[in-house]
């Protein structure tokens, strides 16, 4: 009964503190909380910085201090006595502890052992793990504060120009150029283009993100609104008309020291949070002029768009519709592939360890060791996103798309998640055959467009309207009968009946061409009202590459139905789903800008199981 009446007191404390109820948390959040379980990210920043520039006497100093302290009865005793009863004072203590040693876990660890059952009953939500570190509840509310917002309406033809503070007073970033000064206490003030419906409403309200180097859209914002959406388009911070913060440089996105915050991507996603606090905050003036449903919010966007939509939906729990275009995740295994954008266009020519006075140019031999890009990866990959994501998530990609490189939509989906708030939680993907970056599929223009289109206007139709449920994510079955490679599709319908299944195939994926070409499609035949199937002969010539064997066939299954949705099952190689660490190898376009000979992979992949 003590050890009851002390799990209760304990649960009480974290819903005190703004920490994660283990009651109302996901269980695969509880999982990914558990199996990581890392320090709070600026803590760890501060013990890295320190420790990476003491001297070998130094960490031998500190070794012997913290054996010493281990061995102190009083120290362990007097820990566990602290938190278990609840001491405020001794999380502060154990601060300064960590200030002190870099030996972090295993203090922790001894804590935590010597605490008594009822903090050993309770998952670890309070260790929150990169990139969640970062979102505190404290940076939530002031996310969430409609009276810091100070905004601005212009009236212009047909939309309307809005301004509003983001960070007030409190956003710290990085110079992009030499000498790479550190910059606090800014604030950031947003720019943007509001469009609504000609009549009627409240109508659901959609944030749109923009690509790296771009800036909000006023055609864009009218365009969506003409679908039956408030859209509120934002330029990101010292893009467009928006001031103040970092610049959109490779420099700004990777600078997380001394601490992940700093980073563009960072304030580029407190952005996008902040327009849905901006769209809460039009929604309750007088008659609300701008017809703002606020129980209706989405986000939208693609390329660096893609991963803002990934990490507020992966935050916010306002968040009830997302789109994400030209986007995946799994960033550490592309960079091994020859002339990848994560190398090419953002590592090689970004420098880190400014903080601490290490200033050199990465190199691919610090690709598995630097803990910088680690620290960047574990914070803004959108994979680390993904299995949090609080609202019905379809991402659509090109199959050849040069920066975010096939496997890693396979890779991203498999992580995707419902972080439990939204009992109508789905997730798909779309690809677009031999569509790069830009994701339309020139070889087929019209079509392409007009199923990437309706596909996005039915998703948020179904999110925000109770419309038409999409298919199943389909998956496939590849057998060698004879001469011929055979292949079955199973998927079940949603609200609308299957109007047609496609299986498209290659034998490589090459963005090198303005036009790739790879992909060549058959119609499958139904077999029953779940399955489908048909063949190609091995030897094959698809509409480029080589011939079509068992041993270099890449293959996904499209779904057409009644409705208007178009979705792909994942994309398969030879028996099975693509994923990183195999033979696959895609020929990537070289990367703009980029006046380095492409590099190999280095001789050993650290980010595949040896």
């Amino acid at each position: 009964m003590q050890a009851i009446g002390g799990h209760r007191d304990h649960l009480e404390r974290i819903r005190e503190n703004g920490l994660c109820d283990p009651e109302t948390t996901s269980r695969s959040e509880l999982r990914g909380l558990a199996r990581k379980g890392r320090k709070e990210a600026g803590m760890r920043h501060a013990n890295r910085y320190r420790f990476s520039r003491s001297s070998p006497r130094e960490r031998r100093e500190r070794r012997l201090q913290a054996g010493r302290l281990l061995k102190s009865a009083d120290f362990a005793q007097g820990v566990g006595a602290a938190i278990s009863a609840g001491d405020p004072g001794a999380s502060d203590n154990l601060t300064l502890v960590r200030m002190k040693i870099p030996f972090v876990r295993s203090i922790r660890f001894i804590a935590v052992t010597l605490t008594l059952v009822p903090a050993l009953l309770t998952p670890v939500c309070f260790a929150q793990s990169p990139p969640f570190g970062i979102w505190t509840p404290n940076v939530m509310q002031r996310i969430r504060d409609r009276s810091t917002l100070n905004p601005a309406v212009v009236a212009r033809a047909g939309y309307f120009e809005v301004s509003f503070d983001s960070e007030t007073g409190e956003a710290n970033w990085a110079d992009s150029e030499s000498p790479y000064a550190l910059h606090t206490g800014d604030t950031i003030r947003i720019h943007g283009y509001l469009a609504t419906p000609l009549l009627g409403g409240p109508y659901p309200a959609i944030v749109i993100g923009h690509g790296h180097g771009g800036h909000g859209s006023a055609e864009l914002a009218i365009a969506v609104a003409a679908l039956g959406y408030v859209a509120l388009s934002i330029d990101g911070p010292m893009s467009g008309r928006s001031s103040g913060g970092p610049q959109d440089t490779p420099q700004a996105w990777i600078s997380v020291e001394p601490s992940a915050n700093y980073s563009y991507l960072y304030h580029y996603a407190y952005a996008g949070m902040r327009a849905l606090t901006l769209l809460e905050s039009l929604s309750r003036l007088p008659f609300n002029p701008f017809r703002i449903d606020r129980n209706k919010f989405g986000v939208l966007g693609a390329s660096m768009g893609g991963q803002f939509t990934y990490y507020i939906n992966g935050i916010d729990s306002r968040v009830k519709g997302a789109v994400a275009i030209a986007v995946a995740g799994d960033w550490h295994k592309s960079a091994f592939y020859s002339g990848s954008w994560l190398y090419h266009g953002l590592y090689y020519y970004t420098r880190d360890g400014l903080a601490s006075g290490v200033d050199a140019l990465n190199t691919i031999s610090d690709a598995c060791t630097d803990w910088t890009l680690h620290d960047f990866l574990d914070h803004f990959d959108p994979i680390h996103y993904a299995p949090r994501q609080h609202a019905p998530l379809l991402t659509i990609i090109g199959t050849h798309d040069q920066y975010f490189t096939l496997p890693a939509i396979n890779t991203t989906f498999d992580q995707v998640e419902s972080a439990g708030t939204n009992g109508r939680f789905i997730r798909r993907i779309l690809l677009s055959p031999n569509g790069k970056h830009g994701v339309i599929n020139q070889n087929d223009f019209i079509g392409s467009i007009l199923s990437v289109l309706s596909t996005a206007k039915n998703w948020f139709k179904y999110c925000f309207d109770d419309g038409p449920t999409p298919p199943q994510t389909p998956t496939v079955k590849l057998a060698v009968i004879g001469d011929r490679l055979s292949f079955e599709v199973n998927v079940g319908a949603g609200s609308s009946p299957i109007a047609r299944v496609r299986l498209y195939a290659a034998s490589e994926v090459n963005t090198l061409p303005s036009q790739p070409n790879d992909f060549g499609d058959i119609t499958l035949s139904p077999i029953d009202n779940n399955t489908f199937a048909g063949s190609i002969p091995i030897g094959a010539l698809p509409p480029s590459g080589p011939p079509v064997t068992p041993d270099n066939v890449l293959y996904f299954a499209q779904v057409q139905d009644s409705a208007g949705y178009t979705i792909s099952s994942k994309m398969y190689y030879k028996s099975g789903q693509l994923d990183f660490c195999g033979d696959f190898l895609p020929v990537i376009e070289h990367f703009p800008g980029d006046n380095f000979p492409v590099q190999p992979p280095p001789a050993v992949n650290c980010a595949c199981p040896q």
